[in-house]
């Protein structure tokens, strides 16, 4: 495996590219299809990191939504966890995949119950 610089200059690139389409996204979903469009963008956007998406919401969270901002912020986790989980399967083989898919699908159900009850027991302002 080729190990490389983690604060080259590429690297840095690339996140802000990513960064800037996730808050353009965001933006446009935020205007038309609120708050389930989020939602969508915090799934998509977890697959591939939850940094892009953990600013975009914190930024939305100023404008007085924090509970869709925390809830797409859970969304955005828990696929990250289960693409995480799938690459470690295909990589490390069942031996290790298939107690890691287990705690996956535990992490997984606690953590859509946090952001049901999240959804359902409080109140938007």
């Amino acid at each position: 495996m080729k190990v490389e610089n983690p604060f080259s200059l590429i690297a840095a690139a690339k996140f802000g590219v990513l960064f800037a389409v996730i808050l353009l996204i965001t933006k446009f979903v935020q205007e038309h299809f609120p708050p389930s469009g989020l939602y969508a963008v915090a799934a998509l956007a977890g697959l591939t990191d939850v940094d892009a998406i953990t600013l975009s919401m914190s930024k939305f969270a100023q404008s007085g939504e924090a509970r869709v901002a925390v809830i797409a912020i859970v969304i955005a986790a828990l696929s990250n966890t289960l693409v995480k989980c799938g690459m470690a399967f295909v990589l490390a083989g069942p031996a290790l995949g298939k107690p890691l898919a287990v705690d996956t699908a535990a992490t997984q159900i606690l953590g859509l119950a946090a952001a049901f009850f999240l959804q359902a027991f409080t109140s938007p302002r």
